[in-house]
């Protein structure tokens, strides 16, 4: 069994992660962990269809993204998925996703371990029937020791799983302490990018009333976390092509290691939930599923004992994108330059 240095964190993100429209990879050379969407295994086989077939020297693929004018960071995941295709079963190795079977034993076997009787009856009663993992969190979230204690539990599980499939492919893995990770490139301009396309393809789709931008990403804050877009939708409207783009955005930015959410709002101003992260909606297809009206409404993740927005930030966010622009806030000025600018243009 040899030893390689792994970025824990960045490994558990993909064991964790809930998306259908990519997957993520480790470099069996390295240790990295590199996510491509399935938008860039489309783009690749597009890209392939155009080579010469036959010809004794075809064109190089990033030679031809380059020819179709897509940015750095579009070359860049293209780059990675024709390297993981290429090595794909020897250098690169499919991360499974935790099956939420697994997470629901976890539960199962912290409940046993709570000291507190009264406690671990209304744990045991909480993760009976669908929603189980919402109520659950939301019965620790009164025991404060207790749910801390529950994370470490989870934690521990989690990397006990992660060590148990390095070991099926005769790793040993070498933790990467956070202090030792090589500095990364900016993740705004990326972020930023991304608003971009989604309020262009947003803004087409019937039902979309207004998008707006909130969150970190309208400040000045260097490192932002995630890029968070407000959309106000008809009653009417198909929430099934919002989700599929809410999808891809959540994976470009999960990909350098951020997040992206699409959350929803009514014409009155009412705060609806978050947009479905998965593919297949509705009752059954997801244990892990939180929504409280699971398929009441397709595509809506009505999660609201957990995120819910404020009433005035729905109303008046601080950043209105489409179908015009409208500044609260004081906007950052790459924002104001490679967002909103470019929006005014078009």
């Amino acid at each position: 069994m040899r030893k390689l240095k792994i970025d824990l964190s960045d490994l558990e993100l993909a064991f964790d992660s809930a998306l259908d429209e990519g997957a993520s990879y480790l470099d069996l050379d390295n240790g990295e962990v590199v996510f491509v969407t399935a938008e860039a295994w489309r783009e690749l086989e597009n890209l392939y269809a155009e080579t010469e077939v036959g010809t004794e020297t075809p064109p190089d693929l990033l030679d031809l993204a380059r020819e179709q004018n897509l940015p750095d960071w579009q070359i860049d995941a293209l780059h990675a998925a024709a390297q993981v295709e290429g090595g794909f079963g020897t250098r690169y190795v499919a991360v499974p996703r935790t099956d939420s079977h697994a997470g629901y034993h976890d539960m199962e076997d912290f409940i046993e371990t709570v000291q507190d009787e009264r406690l671990q009856s209304r744990l045991s009663q909480a993760i009976q029937g669908r929603g189980a993992f919402r109520r659950f969190r939301d019965v620790l979230a009164e025991h404060r020791r207790e749910e801390q204690r529950w994370y470490e539990f989870r934690d521990a599980r989690e990397r006990q799983r992660i060590v148990e499939w390095l070991a099926q492919h005769d790793i040993e893995p070498v933790f990467e302490p956070e202090a030792e990770r090589l500095s990364e490139p900016p993740a705004r301009p990326r972020l930023i990018a991304e608003a971009l396309v989604f309020v262009r393809a947003a803004g087409r789709m019937p039902g979309v009333l207004r998008i707006a931008l909130i969150g970190s990403l309208t400040t000045d804050e260097p490192d932002p976390k995630d890029v968070d877009m407000l959309v106000t939708v008809a009653d009417e409207a198909d929430l099934e092509p919002l989700a599929a783009l809410g999808r891809k955005l959540q994976g470009h930015a999960q990909s350098i290691g951020r997040g992206g959410e699409v959350f929803l709002a009514d014409p009155q101003g009412g705060y609806l939930g978050r947009i479905c992260p998965w593919k297949r909606c509705g009752p059954g297809f997801r244990m892990s599923c939180d929504a409280e009206h699971c398929g009441r409404r397709l595509y809506l993740h009505d999660d609201l004992s957990t995120i819910r927005l404020d009433k005035r930030l729905v109303g008046m966010p601080p950043l209105e994108l489409w179908p015009q622009v409208v500044r609260r806030a004081r906007v950052a000025e790459d924002v104001e330059k490679e967002l909103v600018k470019r929006l005014c243009e078009e």
